[in-house]
């Protein structure tokens, strides 16, 4: 196995397995009864968009072992045992649902690098895996539901601003508080997704965004603030320019250092982003009743969308999101005992 580091070895075991672009139908074998077929087991990776996913992934497990077991170089020496302590750690900030994602992804690279290193022993690293479940905030509530208040927002927000002008850590978080970004969408927006002189559904314009999964979506500018303030952090902006400025690690650090330094850690012992996205959610769901006029199943529909999910989502998904959703179908459960 090639002595360069780990990082590397895990790049160059993806790459060599990728089937990019190809599709993955033509690669399943046929059966008598059923003609779609299935998929035999192999290391190939055919989505762009699985790849990058496997890659960061990949990346983080390789940053883990440099920093714990230094003297570790080969992937061949990491072990079970190395990515149950990996998975763990990602317990603590991540949904059941997205550790059974990660699974996957040790799976999938179990294969890439025995087929890339052409290994005489197998490694075994899904044989002794362990998933765990996903840790609770200390109120109980699982950590993907968990949104942040108002009031611990804008003790943030002041908090980043006294950090100077020169951070770009209050545009990351304001923005996903006027228009529920994920922290990867408020690193890549640029000048040139600011639409002001259309007109939007509410007059004030719109941001244009491509997702996760690369899924477009138009959110609307709700208030003249909001227009107001994109005009201002876009202003002399080149359409190309990006209006954060810093990646998304860079974003989320500079949140848990705010939520450490105003003693809230605890409290949000996951923070990101993605709390304040919920922020949003719940906001944009009560304004719309309140100022638009949408009955109850409309603004649902219309935060879905805004998300970038679908207006069909199910109640108690969007629940997750907005906590007035969540109270009433507790309400209408407690009540149908």
């Amino acid at each position: 196995m090639s002595q360069s580091n780990l990082r590397q070895q895990f790049l160059q075991s993806i790459l060599k397995n990728g089937k990019f672009g190809t599709k993955k139908h033509g690669y399943k074998i046929g059966t008598e009864n059923d003609g779609c077929g299935y998929m035999p087991k192999t290391p190939w990776v055919f989505s762009d968009n699985y790849k990058d996913g496997l890659k960061a992934f990949a990346f983080q497990m390789a940053k883990f072992v440099n920093k714990n077991y230094p003297l570790i170089k080969l992937l061949s020496k990491i072990k079970a045992k190395h990515w149950n302590e990996f998975l763990k750690i990602k317990a603590v900030i991540c949904s059941t649902k997205t550790l059974g994602l990660y699974c996957s992804y040790i799976n999938k690279l179990e294969e890439c690098v025995e087929e890339h290193f052409k290994l005489k022993y197998p490694l075994k690293w899904t044989d002794g895996l362990i998933l765990p479940e996903s840790i609770k905030t200390p109120s109980g509530e699982l950590l993907r539901v968990q949104q942040m208040t108002l009031k611990d927002y804008n003790k943030i927000l002041e908090y980043v601003l006294r950090g100077g002008t020169w951070s770009r850590a209050p545009v990351a978080i304001s923005l996903t508080k006027r228009f529920g970004l994920r922290v990867q969408e408020c690193s890549d927006i640029c000048a040139k997704n600011v639409h002001l002189d259309e007109v939007g559904r509410w007059g004030h314009g719109f941001v244009e965004i491509w997702g996760k999964g690369n899924r477009y979506r138009k959110i609307d500018v709700l208030t003249n603030e909001d227009r107001e303030y994109l005009k201002e952090v876009a202003a002399k902006l080149k359409p190309e320019d990006k209006i954060v400025g810093i990646d998304a690690y860079s974003i989320n650090q500079a949140l848990r250092r705010a939520c450490k330094a105003l003693g809230i850690k605890k409290k949000y012992p996951v923070t990101g982003i993605h709390s304040i996205r919920k922020l949003y959610s719940q906001l944009t769901y009560r304004f719309v009743q309140s100022e638009k006029g949408m009955t109850e199943k409309e603004a649902m529909q219309y935060v879905n969308a805004q998300l970038g999910y679908s207006e069909e989502r199910d109640e108690d998904l969007l629940a997750i999101y907005v906590k007035d959703v969540k109270r009433k179908i507790e309400k209408r459960k407690s009540m149908s005992k």
